[in-house]
């Protein structure tokens, strides 16, 4: 009788430790994997960054792609994807910006437009991420959100634009629709 009571207390354990495992094990098991690579210096300082940007030693992300789109696409919700190689040391800009007529259409659109970029899916804060108001030489007025990022290691990242507009937006020129619009970095760097 006393093994018979014994075994069923074994097996009340056993199926409560597994119970407990089950539960526990899926909160403790990333659903995707964490990056092993160390990430690149972001530039903190913000005059710092607009120093760099006025001289010509740096480059803009977007223009490392292999992907070319067109104005139509970049004119709609939905995703685009580039794959870019870093094969210099060069510091490499990665940003989202928005250009207008005039200062109060930029002002009011901003009003509607939210925009958070991502490093290795995680979302990079006003610490590295800075505002930057311009004038384009065709007199469109441009505010940016970027990051300067050098010393890259060799390794993959993924970085991610989103710009999330919350209604119909006029820029002076055309209308956007609503929705997000969203810039997929799959990035190399082989140095």
């Amino acid at each position: 009788m006393k093994a018979r009571e014994s075994t069923l207390r074994i097996v009340t354990m056993t199926g409560s430790a597994l119970l407990i495992m089950s539960c526990l094990l899926p909160g403790m098991i990333p659903l995707t994997p964490v990056p092993t690579v160390p990430a690149p210096s972001m530039e903190q300082n913000a005059d710092t960054l607009i120093e760099t940007l006025k001289g010509q030693n740096w480059v803009y992300l977007q223009s490392l792609a292999k992907e070319q789109y067109t104005e139509a696409d970049f004119a709609k919700p939905g995703t685009l994807t580039f794959t870019v190689n870093i094969t210099d040391d060069k510091p490499t800009y990665f940003n989202y910006g928005w250009c207008t007529t005039t200062e109060e259409i930029l002002k009011q659109n901003f009003e509607h437009i939210q925009i958070k970029l991502y490093f290795n899916d995680k979302e990079l804060g006003s610490d590295v991420v800075h505002p930057i108001t311009f004038t384009r030489p065709d007199g469109l007025l441009c505010l940016d959100f970027g990051v300067m990022m050098s010393d890259w290691p060799n390794g993959k990242y993924n970085l991610e634009a989103v710009a999330t507009f919350n209604e119909k937006i006029n820029d002076g020129l055309a209308d956007y629709e609503a929705g997000d619009y969203i810039f997929i970095y799959d990035v190399t760097v082989e140095k």
